[in-house]
């Protein structure tokens, strides 16, 4: 004759069960590498690339602009900088995230300030709250090159805003690429133990109950 589980074994079986199947099929995540390269010179830089799950702004009534100077070196020609009507590349420079993004990285051209000297500061917004004021931007490499920004430490990133820029004739960005979204796993094999030392704790208890 066929034996039910006792009511809290079958709920503990389903719910290993239902955690295992979250981490063996979780979404997967969405890489992007924004380089402006498809925008003309002169475009405004707003949703543009919302599909990929970021969005521009600036401050002051200032807008994102494109600019097309193939000799500053990220990936020409194009990268983006701040202004009203044209640029200035002085202005705050934020990007805003649909959900939260990991291995932030960019491109900051056209410094001009010493090497390992503050170019700009910057504030991160961690799922919707500032956990970050004023992290220092820093001139890498200078001389108008790529000075390359990582901030893969911070995970979870939903904006940051760039502000308070030092150089004298500005910054510009370009090259700017993340991760968004939850990267799939697969169940680690003590997990896997675990459920399987589970199961069969279960039908050990279910054969007993079978022979009373």
């Amino acid at each position: 004759m066929r034996t039910k589980l006792s009511t809290p074994i079958r709920k503990l079986t389903v719910n290993v069960a239902a955690a295992l199947g979250i981490l063996a099929v979780a979404a997967p995540a969405h890489a992007a590498v924004i380089t402006f390269d498809g925008l003309a010179d002169g475009n405004v830089v707003t949703n543009q690339f919302a599909a990929d799950g970021i969005t521009f702004s600036s401050a002051g009534g200032q807008q994102i602009l494109i600019t097309a100077q193939p000799s500053y070196q990220s990936t020409p020609p194009n990268f983006i900088c701040t202004g009203f009507a044209s640029i200035n590349c002085t202005g705050t420079v934020i990007f805003s995230f649909s959900a939260p993004v990991n291995n932030l990285q960019f491109d900051a051209v056209g410094n001009q300030n010493a090497i390992g000297t503050a170019f700009a500061l910057a504030d991160i917004y961690q799922n919707g709250i500032l956990t970050v004021s004023n992290l220092a931007l820093l001139v890498s490499l200078g001389n108008l090159q790529a000075d390359h920004q990582d901030l893969s430490a911070y995970n979870d990133i939903t904006q940051l805003v760039i502000h308070d820029n030092t150089d004298g004739a500005g910054t510009g960005y370009d090259t700017i690429s993340f991760t968004q979204g939850v990267v799939s796993e697969v169940p680690e094999p003590l997990t896997l133990s675990l459920f399987g030392a589970g199961l069969a704790g279960a039908a050990a208890m279910r054969r007993r109950k079978a022979q009373k």
